[in-house]
């Protein structure tokens, strides 16, 4: 091939993948773009669909007998324990997510001291030991008994889906509990939905 038809095949090359980048997605920020979180792109859970969650369960919570308990308690150990995904959804991410939330929200309303990561990964680890890997209520308050946590904080995603001529619906419900761990009393239980469908 001459030198000629190199250059022109190059120029051509460069000129279709020039207009092809173009066409593509642009990255964006929410700063750049009004309403950018407001929208779905789908049906799993996204930053805005956690917050509701999270904002009705700690509602809920906060006008609880637990809270007043824990204030007579004078600042009792909590322990945050992932949440179980019980969904067909890679949402993995979002419950972390959701956990680290939930640590926050109790670490600065102050009625009870949040153990660290590090003992929390003890207990998970301890838990899975004694349960073969899965989540075990009673083992989980043995194991907490061991670390001080006088109560675990734990719950699960569970979720319908519907689908029909081309359009789907998926239900979340997010399952929040206050266990008590010298008992395995539940003190605190709630349930926060939510509805995201493709029309």
């Amino acid at each position: 091939m001459s030198i000629l038809k190199k250059a022109v095949t190059f120029s051509l090359a460069l000129s279709i993948t020039s207009i092809l980048v173009g066409c593509g997605p642009k990255a964006v920020r929410d700063s750049d773009v009004a309403g950018l979180d407001t929208e779905a792109m789908g049906t799993g859970l996204d930053r805005r669909d956690i917050e509701k969650l999270h904002s009705e369960n700690m509602n809920a919570m906060e006008g609880s007998a637990i809270v007043k308990r824990w204030e007579s308690e004078d600042s009792p150990q909590v322990a945050v324990l992932p949440f179980k995904n019980e969904t067909s959804e890679h949402i993995d991410s979002a419950l972390s997510a959701l956990t680290s939330d939930i640590e926050t929200t109790l670490v600065n309303a102050g009625h009870v001291t949040v153990i660290s990561q590090e003992n929390q990964q003890m207990l998970i680890e301890e838990i899975k030991k004694q349960s073969g890997g899965a989540f075990d209520e009673g083992k989980a308050a043995a194991a907490g008994r061991m670390l001080g946590i006088k109560y675990i904080i734990t719950g699960k995603v569970q979720s319908t889906d519907e689908k029909m001529k081309g359009e789907r619906r998926v239900q979340y419900y997010l399952y929040m509990q206050v266990l008590d761990v010298e008992s395995g009393a539940i003190r605190f239980q709630n349930k926060a939905t939510l509805t995201k469908a493709l029309l």
